[in-house]
């Protein structure tokens, strides 16, 4: 197993999921399932020795709190629809502020590092597909500062 600190070239992890993307996307878009809930639909679909992939399924109004992922390098795809992505820094404690934003649309692949902190606004229904090194467990939720 990868540990979060494993010396790789940026490009590997978006390699993969680029190669997954194509290879299965049609399938991965085919398997998601959104659900009116305060959240997203989110299911593992891919389990490797290095890493895994999940599948998030999104409504409009399931915005993610402001969050880290516990260490882990995640990159993500657009598989269809579209989001806004806000990163953020640490102010103190658990506030943050936002620093920048970005839209994301199908086919954008994006590298997420270890210690980021954002957040994601579907737009419209959304379909992505993440990748974790190693597993994602439960990251900090965070607060933007007032």
């Amino acid at each position: 197993m990868l540990s979060s600190t494993a010396c790789q070239p940026q490009l590997d992890f978006v390699k993969i999921l680029g190669d997954l993307v194509r290879d299965h996307g049609t399938t991965f878009r085919g398997l998601a399932k959104f659900q009116e809930a305060p959240e997203c639909h989110h299911e593992r679909v891919y389990t490797a020795a290095d890493f895994e992939v999940w599948l998030l399924s999104w409504l409009p109004g399931q915005i993610t709190p402001i969050h880290d992922h516990a260490g882990a390098v995640t990159v993500t795809t657009v598989l269809s629809g579209s989001l806004i992505e806000e990163r953020f820094v640490r102010t103190s404690g658990l506030e943050v502020r936002p620093v920048w934003t970005m839209p994301r649309v199908a086919g954008d692949i994006d590298r997420i590092e270890a210690t980021a902190i954002h957040r994601v606004r579907p737009i419209g229904n959304l379909v992505t597909l993440h990748l974790y090194v190693p597993s994602c467990s439960e990251g900090q939720i965070y607060q933007a500062a007032a």
